[in-house]
């Protein structure tokens, strides 16, 4: 089945009033989410090809295609409570490019949109964007891994993943309709990977795109700079004990006859002697320029966002505003005092 057909034609939504009958779907806005984000302008979300490419394209994972070996496996992601058993708590994501990426203990999902569950969507809006069909197809195909047991099921269901009013039944006849028609040259290349590595993607991107400071993403990044600072002096620490070891076994081979005499020794313990007292300070000086180079290019972006921001929404900052009375009012008081000392 290719990209340009519907994966299924099994209707699973049910209307809560009437559990044994098909929800009939007649207005497809019933569908979408409350509010959209776009361009950072909150929106009612129109249903468009614009729309629709927000929610499902992997574009900053296209971008890197040929580097995901590094991320992740080329195999299915594994299934809900098989994540659990690796101790990763399911975050919930509506960004379709952190679907199935985790970092440390969580994995991030993005829950399956109620307009992906209706055959007549797809035929209408999907299919003819072949780009937005094979990711569309391939997300949907990622969840018949996660939800392949009724332990699975009932997983989604706790966590938001799937709405209530979808039957296991239901599941289990969409999922084998997605199965029997699949085929990887029908999905985008992204989910030919399951799980992707956070840390590993951030240090893609930093390598290859260049993004230093931000990587691909600073979902689990420090939110504040104090943590910064504290986890890397954790790791200073560390170091330091390994300095102070190696110096107090240095210390004890001073005072072995044999070692007295070894003059490459002696060479040795006075270089890692002057090291380790540079070595700390050095690495603390360090810390501190990367905390400030961080504090100084996101203050930076901060206000050059800000800037671009207030113009795109067209309002004038209360303090410039202030700023620009405080002007006019000392312009004015200047006018009156030389307009009364030429009539003096």
């Amino acid at each position: 089945m290719g990209s340009s057909s519907v994966p299924f034609t099994t209707r699973v939504l049910r209307s809560k009033e009437e559990p044994k009958a098909l929800l009939q779907i007649s207005d497809f806005t019933a569908l979408l989410p409350a509010s959209h984000r776009a361009d950072d302008n909150i929106v009612v979300p129109p249903l468009d090809t614009t729309f629709l490419r927000r929610e499902l394209l992997v574009d900053r994972l296209d971008d890197i295609q040929d580097w995901l070996w590094i991320c992740g496996r080329p195999m299915p992601p594994r299934p809900l409570h098989h994540q659990i058993l690796l101790s990763r708590e399911i975050a919930i994501s509506e960004n379709p490019e952190l679907h199935l990426v985790w970092s440390k203990n969580r994995i991030f999902l993005k829950p399956i949109p109620l307009y992906l569950f209706e055959p007549e969507f797809w035929a209408t809006h999907i299919v003819h964007d072949h780009k937005l069909a094979k990711c569309a197809r391939g997300y949907l195909f990622s969840y018949t891994a996660l939800i392949a047991y009724q332990s699975d099921f009932r997983i989604a269901q706790e966590k938001g993943l799937l709405p209530t009013n979808i039957a296991w039944e239901g599941w289990q006849n969409l999922s084998k309709e997605v199965l029997e028609g699949h085929d990887y040259a029908s999905v985008n290349p992204r989910y030919w990977y399951g799980e992707l590595r956070l840390s590993r993607l951030n240090k893609v991107y930093r390598i290859r795109k260049g993004f230093i400071l931000r990587g691909y993403s600073k979902v689990a990044a420090h939110t504040v700079y104090g943590d910064l600072i504290r986890d890397n002096f954790a790791a200073l620490a560390t170091i330091l004990g390994y300095v102070v070891i190696v110096l107090t076994a240095m210390q004890v081979g001073l005072g072995v006859e044999r070692l007295q005499e070894d003059e490459t020794f002696q060479n040795a313990s006075y270089g890692f002697t002057v090291f380790s007292i540079i070595a700390p300070l050095a690495a603390g000086i360090g810390i501190f320029l990367v905390v400030l180079v961080v504090f100084v290019s996101n203050w930076i972006v901060t206000k050059d966002y800000e800037v671009k921001r207030f113009q795109v929404m067209g309002v004038e900052p209360l303090w410039r505003e202030d700023k620009g009375k405080s002007k006019a009012r000392r312009s004015k008081d200047e006018t009156l005092t030389l307009s009364h000392e030429r009539e003096v």
